[in-house]
């Protein structure tokens, strides 16, 4: 029996980085109706059930309801599972749908809505929708159409080999213990306190670890993207100490805000290679958040490799499926 999850964070997107940049807003209603296209795209594969994370604000329930019995009946369900109005409901839907056989994931938010679907699992495909103008782990691609690659990837129309890549994540270690990850960025803060949850002043920033670092992006990542881009198939990562120094870097951080920060070095990294932090006590960040507190007698180790989550290549997906004639039907 196929399968496909949707996981959709309604407080992505509504983070203090609306306040300060020209970043967009996406409402809840704008969620639901996101989240409805994606149903449809999945049901028009063929998939046998929808399932979905439940959350406070009802997304999942308020998009199968508008839809009508014709369109759902018994096909789409929420998981049965506590709601705690964090970024663990996600790490937790996602561990459960590996558990029923869920076949592929459709994420609906941001770099640390992803993050934390991947701490659940990382094996089953996901296709990861950006509901912002700065995330660089998600795609921004019409719901429907990303519905229905999610289907044909879960009923095996398609070869995954082909239409599925293994992505990168950074692995942040403490006195010798895997502690957490990131999909993108791990930025080292010299503060010792969280406050605002996003990242934001660029005056506290004092290192940054990137998966990936592409000029085109929005984000921190795009600081290194400036001077040494690093593309999310290429075997490293990169490493930037920021700081007073001759070389400058121009970057859009933020929707609309374009930065000058010193570069004191950079290099790229390989998969395995460590990076220590040079400031203690600080906070790291993690995906554009701050996640660590690290404290001065703390051992706190980064290091890039290839076992982050399996993301589906939405045009690869549908392109293979038409190839095969899947969307055509002879009278």
């Amino acid at each position: 029996m196929s399968k496909v999850g949707i996981i959709a964070n309604p407080a992505s997107g509504k983070d203090i980085r609306r306040l300060v940049s020209y970043a967009s807003l996406m409402s809840n209603r704008d969620k639901t109706d996101l989240v409805r296209r994606i149903i449809l795209g999945i049901q028009s594969t063929g998939v046998d059930e929808v399932v979905m994370m439940p959350d406070y604000y009802g997304l999942g329930a308020s998009a199968a309801s508008g839809l009508g019995r014709d369109h759902c009946g018994n096909k789409t369900s929420i998981l049965d599972m506590k709601v705690e109005g964090t970024q663990d409901d996600s790490t937790r839907a996602m561990a459960l749908m590996k558990e029923i056989g869920v076949g592929c994931v459709v994420t609906v938010g941001g770099d640390g809505t992803n993050r934390a679907v991947a701490k659940g699992d990382r094996s089953v495909p996901i296709v990861p929708l950006s509901t912002g103008t700065n995330n660089v782990f998600p795609v921004m691609a019409e719901s429907t159409t990303a519905g229905i690659a999610a289907g044909v990837v879960a009923k095996g129309i398609v070869d995954e080999n082909e239409v599925v890549s293994v992505t990168k994540r950074l692995i942040i270690t403490e006195n010798g213990k895997e502690r957490d990850m990131a999909l993108i960025d791990a930025v080292v803060l010299e503060q010792a306190f969280v406050g605002a949850r996003a990242v934001w002043n660029l005056d506290e920033i004092r290192q940054i670890v990137c998966t990936r670092a592409e000029p085109e992006s929005i984000g921190l990542s795009a600081i290194g993207g400036s001077v040494c881009p690093v593309w999310s198939d290429d075997d490293c990562g990169l490493y930037l100490e920021l700081g007073e120094s001759e070389l400058i870097s121009r970057a859009p951080v933020l929707p609309g805000v374009i930065r000058e920060i010193g570069i004191r070095q950079f290099r790229k990294l390989r998969f395995g290679e460590e990076v220590s932090l040079v400031v203690k006590p600080c906070l790291i960040a993690l995906d554009g958040e701050r996640e660590m507190v690290v404290s001065s007698d703390d051992e706190v180790r980064i290091n890039v490799e290839r076992d982050g989550p399996r993301v589906v290549d939405i045009n690869m997906a549908v392109r293979q499926a038409a190839e095969q004639g899947f969307f055509t039907v002879h009278s």
